[in-house]
């Protein structure tokens, strides 16, 4: 009986980690999207109860399922703990997530991609290219909140996650370690979109530091100072590094590893990533490379054939999401893919240019009469998953951490490292390249280019140039013109505004916490 209850309980397991909760199982319903007006909801499909209670008998699958648990169970058991982990990941894969509209509006707000307003597009992100955002557009609030949702999930991990009685110290450093790192990745791209950037003012108003569970008693919480978020997210990266498991070696419930979850690898790639924005370009390099440290870079054969539609070998965190989490056509495919979807992201074609001849990367790109507008360039580089819908969304991969050791090193004087770092990402996909010999502002640029070319839709060309105060000049065929510099009165177009919703709602903001130019 007892190696059959244990077979019930592993089995019942996997099904709750893989398919049997919802979206998310912190289930935030915010009245008039009040933030401190939360209730908190968790439907589970609590199958491997009934397996606990009847001993997993023969009727046991017959049986009517628990449907829900109170939120006061979730930490009192490993499996369910670890069930919920498992849903707040599930919410980044949500359409006004991670699963489209940042990564999409992160490039589309830069210079080398463009959305086509035709009919067939149905208005999505027209003003986010146009850089025409108000406070009380749908791309500015439902990200936000959607991100906050995700926040309240992560603070639950990090309060309660070392409460866990049947858990062992390993499971119970994973959880929080886990809430620490999630809670860290959503902070650092909320700070990034909605505040300016960190190196031009420390000191500017940025987003909402919530690091505590909150309920509907709770106080409203003000802007933070940029320095104060930045300073919240090392600190839970750092700890974070210390808590998780060694790149690779899985310590959940089911001592299972898999990319779709956070570990010390993807802890020390956020680090990389907040020490960039920082211009802390030592700390910057030591992470990075310790993020990608043991991973082989794609190969050129199958970087054109596979390189984003599946988990690779220099994968190092992805959101993957099915028919299950997204509307069909709401996927980052559904907008780039020539067909199967929206099909209304373009490649500008001045960007196209970019590219030399033998470079492998222009594989993805299509140049052909467009039905919707007229003829320009579609790519191929994300592509649906066996069916509309299913896709694999790859937020952070070791190239990226090669690029960013190269950009530091550079900044450092260290040349001929820098010059190694960019010609491991080169040569992988340029056969007739060779190693750059440029030194200085020149082979930072040239780094800078590289990451364009590599990088491209994957959500970096607005951050790369807020964090740099690059200038943003669109050619060639952009439909919507952008032609200003740092300081220009037009800059400020390149950060959100705080939505409306969260200055209605809260009473330490007001307009006068409002971004710049809004």
């Amino acid at each position: 009986m007892k190696q059959t209850i244990n077979f019930c309980i592993q089995f019942t397991q996997r099904l709750l980690m893989k398919n049997l909760f919802e979206s998310s199982i912190w289930q935030t319903k915010a009245n008039n999207n009040r933030m401190k007006s939360i209730k908190i909801y968790i439907p589970i499909l609590l199958v491997f109860m009934a397996a606990l209670q009847w001993s997993c008998s023969d009727d046991f699958l017959t049986e009517e399922p628990t449907t829900a648990l109170p939120s006061d169970d979730v930490f009192k058991s490993i499996i369910t703990a670890d069930a919920a982990l498992v849903g707040a990941y599930d919410a980044l894969s949500t359409y006004s997530f991670e699963g489209l509209y940042w990564p999409i509006m992160s490039d589309l707000m830069g210079d080398d991609v463009m959305v086509v307003p035709g009919a067939g597009n149905w208005g999505w992100f027209v003003e986010a290219y146009q850089l025409e955002l108000l406070p009380n557009y749908s791309w500015v609030d439902s990200p936000w909140w959607a991100a906050y949702k995700i926040i309240y999930d992560a603070n639950q991990f990090v309060a309660y996650g070392n409460t866990v009685p049947d858990a062992t110290e390993e499971q119970k450093n994973e959880l929080v370690g886990q809430g620490k790192a999630l809670r860290a990745l959503v902070m650092l791209k909320l700070a990034q979109l909605y505040a300016p950037a960190y190196h031009t003012n420390p000191d500017a108003l940025s987003i909402i530091n919530v690091t505590e569970p909150v309920d509907a008693n709770s106080e409203d919480y003000p802007r933070a100072l940029n320095r104060e978020v930045y300073a919240q997210i090392e600190s839970d990266l750092l700890s974070a590094v210390s808590l998780l498991d060694n790149n690779g070696e899985g310590s959940r419930a089911d001592n299972r590893y898999d990319e779709g979850f956070l570990d010390k690898r993807g802890a020390n790639a956020l680090l990389a990533r907040l020490y960039q924005d920082m211009h802390e370009w030592e700390k910057a390099r030591d992470h990075a490379k310790a993020a990608y440290e043991g991973l082989e870079l794609m190969s050129l054969d199958y970087w054109v054939n596979y390189g984003f539609s599946y988990r690779t070998s220099e994968t190092i965190f992805t959101v993957a999401y099915t028919l299950s989490d997204n509307n069909t056509y709401l996927s980052i495919p559904s907008f780039y893919y020539p067909i199967a979807g929206y099909s209304s992201i373009r490649l500008n074609d001045e960007f196209v240019n970019l590219y030399r001849a033998g470079d492998a990367r222009k594989e993805y790109v299509i140049y052909q009469d467009d039905e919707i507008d007229t003829e320009r360039h579609f790519t191929t580089k994300f592509i649906h998953n066996n069916q509309v819908g299913n896709a694999e969304r790859i937020s952070i991969r070791a190239t990226e951490m090669y690029l960013i050791e190269a950009e530091c090193e550079a900044e450092l004087g260290n040349y001929g490292n820098a010059q190694d770092a960019l010609w491991a990402v080169q040569e992988r996909v340029f056969s007739r390249s060779s190693k750059s010999s440029a030194t200085g502002q020149a082979l930072i640029d040239e780094i800078l280019l590289e990451r364009r070319k590599e990088l491209f839709g994957e959500g970096f060309r607005l951050n790369d140039i807020k964090r740099r105060s690059l200038p943003i000049l669109r050619k060639g065929d952009h439909w919507a013109d952008a032609d200003f510099v740092f300081g220009d009165d037009n800059y400020y177009r390149l950060t959100f505004p705080i939505p409306q919703s969260e200055i209605d709602a809260n009473p330490l903001i007001n307009e006068e916490h409002q971004n710049e130019g809004y």
